[in-house]
């Protein structure tokens, strides 16, 4: 009797797979199949349009959009090799999804089981894994086929190395592959949703400034990395802001005065084919004492023209790349840098990743409210244990708690300076009688793996298993004659050293120290 059930049930799965696909063949039957050459189908980024009936590109960022009337959508893509793209519907870019394209053709859905009316479907190519087009063959949609307006505000080109190409986006230790590297949450995809701007993202990892074959000044006019023809037509892409981040690359190889005048030979050429752009030289701060922040501005002043500016950013991530929310953190510090420069260039939409930067001197997400989309929370790192708790009646403020397991620790970096008093306040419990948490301050500087001798401090609190408030102070070190070698980073790290602990509502602040 048993086996005849499970016979019966196997027969019944099978027949109901079947059913499905017959459905689903009968959708794609009465569906709309549209020509990718239709002028209802917006592209941005990169692409290359000789055969509009089969477009393709190469540049991470690069993305199509469609917009129709029904409850689903297929594509026919072809990949030279495995890549990863993100479909975003509707515009909903935290709800997004990766969906990885392996070498060859495949037709799969961008989205099904949407309610019934309008829809907006946009899919974008996350990684540029080596040599080798992305190819749109078709689409389909089982209705009407609606006019998809391009974004025409602003139109911001991005030229970078590996932490701008999306490098480790999606993993906070620095881990390489395709996998875990992405575009759409960087700082470029992320301050132009913010701007409400289409954006290119001609990006790629190692690329230094000029003088080798990856450099922005070999590949800053390319179709394609690999490819030295078709070249890029700029009349496409008519730029209103250029934003530049590289030299970090060169600094090993070439001297200050070198590397200006590399920047400024660059910037001549870029000039010349982005003509009415305003020019942003970003570059991020506390890594290396030979890094390219130190004279950025001298680079400017020298060049002298009205219509450039310079940016620094904090490098706060304690490895060679940024993730998601370092990402979002570098977006906010430009889209406040590009207000500004022109009131008009101001943020029109909200930012839909968490700003990983502390701001006002505070921590980043002390309440742990907020989360990237790839999992991490600003508290590295997140796949080591800790993890955020919603409990909207049992947190010590807002909705969510950090539940650090015994043996376990998170920490997270913010900018300092010298001669600063800082004051850290939290939150804490155990659900261990005897739980005990212990508390590092530590400072560094410019050399961000460098500590700076005898500065760190240790604290540590029994807990209960009730939340209480927990203070300490401590005062950064003096400045030297070196200010290289004075306090860039403080770093606060909290570890469960007995028991379980949970944490909330952790704040910071830093005062002048009277003297």
């Amino acid at each position: 009797m048993n086996s005849f059930r499970v016979m019966d049930m196997r027969s019944s799965s099978i027949i109901g797979l079947l059913n499905l696909l017959l459905v689903l063949q009968v959708s794609r039957v009465v569906g709309v199949e549209v020509d990718p050459a239709d002028a209802k189908i917006v592209y941005s980024g990169r692409w290359d349009l000789r055969e509009p009936h089969e477009p393709s590109c190469a540049w991470q960022g690069s993305s199509f959009k469609v917009a129709f009337r029904g409850r689903w959508v297929c594509a026919t893509i072809d990949c030279d090799r495995n890549e990863y793209v993100r479909i975003v519907v509707d515009g909903n870019s935290a709800g997004s999804r990766r969906s990885k394209l392996k070498k060859g053709s495949q037709t799969l859905y961008l989205a099904q089981d949407l309610p019934a009316g309008g829809h907006q479907i946009e899919v974008v190519k996350e990684t540029y894994s080596g040599p080798g087009y992305l190819t749109l063959r078709s689409i389909e949609v089982p209705g009407e086929l609606l006019r998809c307006e391009p974004i025409i505000r602003l139109r911001v080109q991005y030229y970078g190395d590996s932490n701008l190409a999306g490098h480790s986006l999606g993993h906070e230790k620095n881990k390489g592959g395709a996998e875990f590297a992405g575009c759409h949450f960087t700082f470029a995809g992320i301050a132009s949703r913010m701007l409400d701007a289409d954006y290119q993202n001609i990006s790629c990892g190692g690329a230094g400034i000029l003088g080798r074959s990856n450099s922005v000044m070999n590949f800053y006019d390319r179709i394609d990395f690999y490819q030295a023809q078709p070249k890029w037509e700029f009349t496409r892409f008519p730029a209103d802001i250029c934003v530049v981040n590289i030299g970090a690359n060169d600094i090993k190889r070439r001297t200050k005065t070198e590397l200006k005048q590399d920047f400024k030979q660059l910037l001549r050429v870029l000039r010349k084919v982005h003509p009415d752009a305003h020019f942003v030289l970003m570059n991020g701060y506390g890594w290396d004492r030979r890094e390219p922040a130190n004279y950025t501005h001298e680079v400017v002043s020298e060049i002298g023209e009205g219509n450039m500016s310079c940016l620094t950013f904090p490098w706060l991530f304690n490895e060679w790349h940024g993730c998601e929310y370092d990402h979002a953190g570098m977006a906010r510090t430009l889209v406040e840098h590009l207000g500004k420069i022109k009131p008009s260039w101001k943020q029109v939409r909200s930012m839909d990743v968490m700003d990983g930067f502390g701001r006002n001197g505070d921590f980043a997400n002390g309440g742990f409210e907020h989360v990237a989309p790839f999992g991490g929370f600003g508290w590295r790192y997140s796949e080591d244990g800790a993890t955020r708790v919603y409990a909207p009646g049992d947190s010590a403020k807002g909705q969510w708690y950090l539940h650090l397991p015994e043996g376990k620790q998170v920490h997270q970096p913010n900018p300092a300076r010298k001669d600063r008093s800082y004051r850290v306040n939290m939150k804490l419990r155990s659900p261990h009688t005897t739980g005990k948490a212990r508390i590092r301050v530590e400072f560094r500087d410019q050399q961000w793996r460098n500590e700076i001798a005898n500065s760190a401090r240790e604290f540590e609190f029994p807990l209960t298993d009730r939340w209480q408030e927990y203070s300490l102070g401590v005062n950064s070190p003096s400045g030297t004659k070196d200010p290289s070698r004075d306090p860039w980073q403080i770093i606060i790290r909290l570890f469960a050293d007995k028991g379980d602990i949970h944490c909330d509502d952790v704040r910071l602040t830093g005062l002048e120290v009277s003297k």
